[in-house]
């Protein structure tokens, strides 16, 4: 009820707002009001489409009552009752839970108001705001006079003054720059390109500034980024059953990708690229068939058809449209235009392709490769095929019954359409004719000779081809064994309208044309939204990949189809655009605003300032590296590397390897977007995981340490300026440089003391047991971790020791003078309960004495084994924390096969049990402990995790 309330207040509704309005027409009621056709298109129908649809709409309505269109007051009453639980019937909906307060409530308001029931156009193929034609307005008149710098900040301006709001001043110079340039290149500037900045003072320093940003080649990889969350981008496949699972030829749309935003590829071409490259003229240069990536690397569903082309249909209407398409799979569309006709229409569009591997290579690489590839394959053949022509001949044999018994065994190791293995075809060959064996023996020569001469690897890409076209046809919820009605390949009816033809080919390639028409009123509205958003944080359509009735309408809809319409006419520059974008004021107010403008707009729906953001995963990982001067930016484009693991890549985040089906926990914390579907945007989040990883990353580590070492200065102060200035494109305050020196000059009373002795419950060495007082003697660690044992050394026997070992089962022990340990330390205080079986297996020897050995009590158990087994049994063992227990084995009177069988286990009984097994506990040594930072190192770690470097202004 409270959510309700909240919504109704934001609504400035009042209890008399939810009446019926009073026409004096009597004969004509008075038009629902606004408000409540809020209320009920934002809280009614969504829960009616949700919940009551399935038994209550057009064929199945349950009770005679329907809930996909007008019900009278009297149903609407009763509707209320049955959600309620009230009237002595059923709750309702039957079968699930209850439906939420707020929803209870806002269904009662809704029937109070008069149970209005506004006409769906999206359903009945009216236009949503989206679908009406682009039309480029003229950027409005301002009281405010000086401010606006383009039409941008006219419409902007506009929003504001009737809000009865001002813009805040614009950012300082070092903001700006710092700003742009994580924008555009993903990367800060250099403190020389800041101050260098600031000294401009012409009339063109901020557009030159804003060029030299456009035209480095950091802005491609950059922007390739950005694309690749809306194309699900991955270099793995997911879960695929005991299929490879890589995409192995992936990196080649990641490189495409960046090639294209660096040389400001036209937009329009840019999609139509990805979706039919193939359909299209390309000559000698097949690079662009690696665009059809775009389509082809998504989930593969453990290979389910149906879902891979589903998932075709959403990456590219979500993606190019932001138009919901993929929930008209089962029904038409419930909230947007889109018949289930028009998604099946592009299902058969998608499945009239084929996925293949072309080469994309240059000619000089290309050919060399393909003539040599073909030799290979003439060869590979023949060879395949002439064994299975002689296993063919022979398993007529075996029908006969003239085959060997060892004949037969080896043909029925395999089935009849496989090849047989080396192993199995070995066995066969005395059996092939000889004139055959000859010509297998010169194939095998020939293809070891063909792999060794094989010329440079040629790059190749996941891209389609079309085949014969496919029919179109409706499957009934969804379901492909129950076919309907027939689907054409065309594109969306709500676009285009019902009387457009059947795409004569395949389609892929008229679906790319209908998505860049000029007449297309989304694909502009879509890609302007979503730059708008790359350098504002927000859209100016909050759901970016959802522009129906679902989604969020636009707050400033005058300058979306401005930005629009500008683009088009700019050719499709996104360059251009984003140039428009940085030099109008709206983008270069400061983030900061007074504490009345963010209680007014906290949201900042109405652009008053600019928004405060932190860098995402790749800013944030390629920051780090080129502060240390680690970030190698050698090369553009290349196969994906690791990121964060083990000996990690030193590029650019972007070239990172992307597991779809076991994406690091570091992705997830630093709100990557999910690979698995087309992400409109990022999740924002704010969580202790962030820090810590920070904190105690090995790369964030490495980068604090490279970083401390690279500064230099004659004293404390001169090194501290420098960081600054590397980190924050500035010098230091007073204040911020005496806290540094106090730091860095008081006595490091936080370094980190590395305990020697190891902490391990369990340990492992070699001794001696004084018999006289029952104590364990000596006790000398082995210092040896090697084939899964422990040991003196690292030969087996050691030259001077002998045989002593101990392994996860049991071990040897040396000679009398060299015992065999396994020490449990006692991390508590009680009494614990011991048990395990001494075995000695072999069948010579005088077997081995097992004693358990306490480090107070002395000998409490001894057994021996020869040839048999001792089980090892003790009650009652009581123990202080510290206190060690050696289980001891000696070889008795010679160490000859003595190899024996002892893992025990250490057991507190009682409520908390606790157990201790030394076959589940044992392992290697710990891995080393980190090497502490040093003062200087934790103090650069420190502003490596300030909000300054962190975010972007």
């Amino acid at each position: 009820m409270q959510r309700l309330a909240a919504t109704l207040a934001a609504l400035g509704l009042a209890a008399s707002a939810l009446l019926p309005a009073v026409s004096q027409d009597k004969a004509k009621p008075a038009p629902p009001r606004p408000e409540v056709i809020q209320l009920f298109e934002t809280h009614v129908r969504p829960t009616f489409v949700a919940s009551c649809l399935a038994c209550h709409s057009k064929g199945n309505a349950l009770g005679g009552l329907r809930f996909d269109g007008p019900v009278t007051l009297a149903q609407a009453a009763e509707i209320v009752k049955r959600v309620k639980g009230e009237g002595g019937k059923p709750r309702m909906p039957q079968g699930m839970a209850a439906l939420a307060p707020e929803k209870i409530a806002a269904m009662e308001g809704w029937a109070k108001a008069g149970a209005p029931w506004p006409e769906l156009k999206g359903l009945l193929g009216g236009k949503l705001w989206s679908l009406e034609p682009v039309k480029k307005p003229l950027p409005p008149v301002n009281a405010l006079k000086v401010w606006a710098r383009s039409g941008i900040d006219n419409f902007v301006l506009a929003k504001l003054e009737a809000a009865k709001q001002k813009p805040v001043a614009y950012a300082d110079r070092r903001t700006l720059l710092r700003r742009a340039s994580y924008e555009l290149t993903g990367l800060p500037p250099s403190a020389e390109d800041v101050t260098a900045f600031i000294a401009d003072k012409s009339p063109d320093a901020w557009p030159k500034v804003i060029d030299k940003l456009l035209a480095s080649p950091r802005y491609g990889e950059r922007m390739a980024r950005f694309w690749m969350d809306i194309a699900r981008y991955a270099d793995t496949k997911g879960y695929v059953f005991v299929d490879d699972r890589n995409y192995y030829h992936a990196y080649t749309y990641r490189d495409w990708l960046i090639q294209a935003f660096n040389d400001d590829m036209h937009y329009d071409q840019f999609l139509r690229y990805q979706l039919a490259a193939d359909r299209m003229e390309l000559g000698e240069d097949r690079r662009h068939l690696s665009a059809l990536g775009y389509l082809t690397l998504g989930r593969r569903f453990i290979n389910n058809i149906h879902d891979i082309l589903d998932d075709r249909i959403d990456v590219t209407m979500r993606g190019m449209q932001a138009m919901t398409v993929a929930c008209a799979r089962c029904h038409d569309h419930k909230f947007d235009p889109i018949p289930t006709k028009d998604y099946y229409g592009l299902y058969a569009i998608f499945a009239s392709s084929s996925e293949n591997e072309p080469i994309i290579s240059k000619k000089e690489i290309r050919e060399p490769y393909e003539k040599h590839d073909k030799l290979f394959q003439v060869a590979k053949n023949e060879r395949e095929e002439l064994i299975r022509a002689e296993v063919r001949r022979l398993r007529e044999t075996v029908k006969a019954s003239t085959a060997t018994p060892e004949l037969k065994a080896i043909l029925q190791g395999f089935r009849e359409n496989e090849q047989p293995n080396d192993k199995q075809r070995g066995g066969l060959l005395p059996s092939f004719e000889a004139t055959k064996r000859d010509r297998l023996a010169e194939l095998d020569k020939s293809l070891v000779e063909l792999k060794k001469t094989y010329p440079p690897t040629p790059e190749f890409a996941h891209a389609m081809s079309e085949a014969a076209p496919r029919p179109g046809v409706v499957f009934k919820r969804g379901n492909p064994g129950s076919p309907g009605d027939p689907a054409p390949r065309h594109f969306l009816s709500c676009v285009v309208g019902d009387t457009q033809t059947e795409f004569p080919t395949g389609g892929r390639l008229e679906l790319a044309n209908a998505i860049t028409d000029k007449n297309n009123p989304l694909t502009a509205r879509v890609i302007a939204n979503r730059i708008w958003g790359l350098h504002f944080g927000t859209g100016i359509v909050r759901t970016p990949s959802d522009f129906g009735r679902q989604g969020e309408k636009p707050t400033h809809p005058e300058l979306l189809d401005w930005l629009a319409a500008t683009l088009v006419e700019d050719s499709w520059s996104l360059k251009k655009l984003q140039k428009k974008i940085l030099l109008s004021a709206t983008w270069m107010q400061s983030s900061d605003a007074s504490e009345a403008a963010f209680v007014k707009d906290p949201e900042n729906r109405l652009y008053g300032r600019q928004n405060r953001r932190r860098l995402e995963l790749e800013p944030l990982r390629d920051s780090l590296l080129l502060a240390s001067g680690a970030l190698d930016m050698s090369k553009i484009g290349g196969k994906s590397e690791e990121l964060w693991m083990g000996a990690y890549t030193k590029r650019r985040a972007v070239y990172g390897f992307i597991e779809r089906q076991n994406l690091p926990a570091i992705f997830k914390t630093l709100d990557f977007a999910t690979p698995d579907v087309s992400s409109p945007q990022r999740f924002k989040t704010i969580v202790p995981q962030q820090a810590l990883f920070l904190m105690n990353s090995p790369l964030a580590a490495d980068q604090a340490r490279a970083l401390a070492k690279g500064v230099t200065g004659k004293d404390e102060a001169q090194k501290v300026s420098a960081l600054y200035r590397k980190l924050f494109e500035r010098s230091p305050t007073k204040d911020e440089l005496n806290l540094a020196l106090s730091y860095l000059i008081a006595p490091d009373k936080a370094a980190l003391k590395l305990e020697t002795q190891s902490s391990a419950t369990w340990r492992y060495g070699w001794g001696l047991v004084d018999d006289a007082v029952g104590r364990t003697t000596a006790f000398n660690e082995f210092k040896v971790f090697a084939d899964a044992q422990w040991r003196v050394g690292d030969k087996l026997p050691d030259p001077t020791h002998g045989w002593p070992f101990l392994s996860r089962e049991g071990g040897h022990p040396g000679d009398p003078q060299h015992l065999v340990i396994r020490r449990w330390v006692s991390p508590l205080e009680g009494t614990v309960k011991i048990s395990g079986t001494l075995n000695h297996p072999g069948t010579v020897g005088d077997g081995v004495r097992g004693r358990v050995v306490h480090s107070r009590s002395g000998v409490l158990g001894e057994w021996v084994a020869q040839n048999s087994k001792a089980e090892t049994k003790l009650t009652a063992v009581e123990v202080k924390r510290g206190d060690t227990l050696d289980f001891v084995v000696d070889c008795r009177a010679n160490e000859n096969t003595d190899a024996f069988a002892w893992a025990p286990m250490v057991v507190f009984p009682g409520a908390k049990k606790q157990a201790w097994a030394a076959d589940k506990d044992f392992g290697g040594p710990p891995p080393a402990p980190p090497t502490p930072l040093s003062k200087w190192e934790r103090y650069a770690q420190a502003l490596l995790m300030t909000n300054e470097f962190l975010y972007v202004d």
